[in-house]
């Protein structure tokens, strides 16, 4: 069922970008480009040295698609007086552009970004160039003229009165993430999940640096759920660790909003769990976990929660929102354990 409606929405609207879906206009202007015929070699791409290390920036743009100013995250590396970025467009994300200093101005010249595939058909992404005007510490790059990307001489993002602005992410424990579905249909089981962006103080946090982990528990015997190749066709490598920007365009939408799980014993499974993982990258690496968030399966494995080992109890609507005690409706109510373990049951009231 839902693999049907998401190669529809394919079609129709188009591939999952950093911030969501692209808009409707651009997926009908990419249904109106012949796809190329060749690609060319991954090896064309540009790609920043190995080793050094990749920074953060938020970018603000004026996009003169959606008439709107936009804002996400984008990586950006710098090897002396050269300067990468990763992430300026919103049809290949994953895409390095290569630019050069000199006297405070950042120049970018065209170059081939690579492939993205839209409906089954190839296309060869170009960058057609900028010049970004960077700050002493370079902390701030600005575009008033801003750059567009183009497939086949066709113009896809177009954006003007681009900032970069250096982000310094601070350590934090990820708020718990909730599960509110996990319902079989025609092809398996869909898991649907809410993965906050915030930390347990309610303060934002990166979704770039943001990921999460799904676990299964077998009658109290606990195990990390793989992404394999061989069950998720459109992934390039195995994932125990999903990043929150991350899509598949198949399986695996963005945010983990709705995920497809496989598994030859999924009856003998008596929960399924997801937590958070945050990750701070730079000379002080460190990474952050969240709680577990627990969803029944089998009801029966978690009726014997014997109460007076229970040191916090917290309820969620099915939207994964944190509601307080006296709501009513379907719930999902989160114990915590004295052993730090969650258990997680649906009531009604």
């Amino acid at each position: 069922m839902k693999k049907i409606t998401l190669l529809i929405l394919a079609g129709l609207v188009a591939m999952i970008a950093q911030a969501g879906v692209i808009n409707q206009d651009k997926a009908a202007k990419l249904n109106g480009i012949n796809p190329t015929a060749t690609v060319k070699a991954e090896g064309d791409v540009v790609t920043p040295p190995a080793g050094l290390e990749q920074q953060i920036y938020t970018f603000e743009g004026y996009d003169t698609y959606s008439n709107k100013t936009k804002t996400f995250e984008v990586f950006v590396v710098f090897d002396n007086a050269d300067v990468y970025v990763k992430g300026l467009s919103e049809y290949l994300t994953t895409a390095w552009v290569k630019g050069t200093i000199a006297e405070g101005v950042a120049t970018f010249p065209a170059t081939y970004m690579g492939v993205f595939e839209f409906w089954g058909d190839a296309f060869n992404l170009d960058f057609d160039g900028a010049e970004f005007t960077v700050n002493d510490d370079a902390s701030v790059l600005t575009a008033a003229d801003g750059y567009t990307t183009s497939v086949e001489g066709e113009i896809l993002d177009e954006f003007i009165n681009v900032t970069l602005t250096k982000v310094q992410p601070e350590v934090a424990t990820p708020a718990t993430p909730t599960i509110t579905n996990f319902i079989e249909d025609n092809y398996g089981h869909y898991l649907e999940m809410t993965i906050p962006t915030t930390d347990v103080d309610g303060n934002e946090i990166l979704a770039a640096l943001l990921s999460y982990q799904i676990l299964i528990d077998r009658n109290g015997e606990q195990s990390v759920y793989e992404f394999t190749t061989s069950s998720y066709e459109f992934l390039e490598e195995n994932m125990t660790v999903v990043p929150y920007n991350f899509t598949d365009y198949y399986d695996i939408d963005v945010a983990g909003k709705q995920v497809y799980i496989y598994g030859d014993d999924i009856d003998q499974w008596t929960a399924i769990g997801v937590k958070s993982i945050y990750t701070v990258g730079g000379k002080s690496r460190e990474t952050r976990e969240s709680e577990i968030f627990w969803y029944p399966l089998k009801p029966t494995a978690i009726s014997e929660v014997n109460t007076n080992n229970v040191v916090e109890t917290n309820y969620y609507d099915m939207q994964g929102r944190k509601v307080d005690a006296n709501a009513t409706g379907l719930l999902i109510k989160q114990m915590r354990m004295q052993d730090g373990t969650t258990k997680a049951i649906k009531v009604i009231r």
